[in-house]
């Protein structure tokens, strides 16, 4: 069989530097995870019965990441469905390797089998102990990459002489980016520093900034309320550049739930009607796209807008603990990269940056369901 890639700067540095811990960071659109998947792949594929388990955050954020990157960008016609065994996990390679995909929210099951190789993608997300369980049942190698957002224990790797360190920036990878998303990334240098440096120049940022705090102001659960006192839906409309978001939110026992329903570009109204099912607060900048839903008989109005509006509405939902589901994670990304700015001189400006689509569905939808508590401010 030939497996012919089209490879980057980051996968030609790996196949040359590999060793027992390979640490790849940098900023978005690097390639660092597609380059690691790659090799992964072309290693299952030469060894017979080579075992490699590959990890995120959470089973649901494998789905639609790591998953669904290695198929679509990486296998392609290779890809065999029937091979694939989704229950499990586990993909089987014709000479007997095997792809096991684990989700570290289940850390329970990296206390069983060996593997040969490990993989964490976004390992800043990962307990330091879930790792330490699956490097003492690992017996070749262990890859893990992020984006460097703020300091984290695996820094203890750093320097260690089986360690390989790989920087990487979209400039490692100009031949697969469009000339929208380079612009785009170049564009961060004028809005926020901070955010440029992290995930433009892939350099390590902090978290001074942060708007809300995992573990303070939102946490991660599984759970989603059958019996709430308030609920609504919220909506931020998107097309072609921005997508459009949906956020069911519902308000039980003085907290916050938060599901996300919807996060997909090229929706038109049509498609986005049948998740409509319940009271929806959507962006009043499109009175043309909501009077149309609501003569597909859907139940929706705009959102309350004003001078200072953006600010009064994180105001709001600061006063509440903030539960969101762990299938939610867009709204999961979002919030944890939205930042107060700043400007060239560091210095922290009464403005967020950052991703926003689920977090405006999340003020217009909050703000209804506590009209009679939100006041503005200029």
């Amino acid at each position: 069989m030939v497996v012919d890639f089209k490879t980057t700067k980051v996968f030609d540095r790996l196949l040359h530097n590999k060793r027992r811990f390979n640490i790849f960071y940098g900023g978005s659109s690097s390639s660092k995870t597609i380059s690691i998947l790659q090799y992964l792949t072309l290693y299952a594929f030469k060894y017979p019965k080579k075992r490699v388990s590959l990890s995120s955050e959470s089973t649901p954020k494998m789905k639609i990441t790591i998953i669904r990157d290695w198929i679509d960008i990486v296998m392609k016609e290779l890809f065999d469905q029937n091979r694939f065994n989704k229950t499990d996990g586990v993909y089987s390679f014709p000479n007997g390797s095997t792809f096991n995909f684990i989700g570290a929210d289940n850390p329970e099951r990296f206390k069983g089998a060996r593997q040969d190789v490990m993989y964490f993608d976004e390992v800043n997300h990962i307990k330091e102990e879930t790792f330490r369980q699956a490097e003492i049942r690992t017996d070749d190698m262990i890859f893990c990459s992020f984006n460097p957002s703020a300091k984290f224990w695996i820094e203890r790797y750093w320097d260690l002489d089986d360690s390989y360190v790989d920087h990487s920036t979209y400039k490692d990878n100009l031949e697969n980016l469009s000339p929208a998303i380079i612009k785009s990334l170049q564009m961060r240098e004028l809005t926020d520093t901070n955010f440029y440096n992290v995930y433009t120049l892939g350099l390590w940022g902090n978290l001074e900034g942060l708007i809300f705090k995992e573990g303070v102001n939102w946490f991660i659960t599984n759970e989603f309320p059958d019996n709430y006192s308030k609920r609504r839906l919220g909506l931020d409309f998107g097309f072609s550049v921005d997508p459009s978001a949906l956020l069911d939110i519902r308000y039980s026992d003085g907290k916050l739930f938060m599901k996300e329903l919807l996060y997909k570009r090229g929706m038109t109204n049509q498609d986005i009607s049948p998740y409509l099912i319940f009271k929806t607060i959507a962006d009043s900048a499109e009175p043309k796209s909501i009077e149309e839903l609501r003569r597909m008989d859907k139940d929706i109005k705009g959102a309350i807008k004003g001078p200072g509006s953006i600010n009064s509405g994180i105001k709001r939902l600061l006063d509440f603990n903030i539960y969101v589901h762990s299938s939610s994670i867009n709204l999961i990304k979002e919030l944890r990269n939205y930042m107060w700015a700043t400007n060239n001189k560091d210095e922290t400006l009464t403005k967020p940056t950052g991703p926003d689509h689920l977090i405006d569905a999340a003020r217009y939808g909050t703000y209804d369901m506590f009209s009679e508590k939100v006041t503005f401010f200029i």
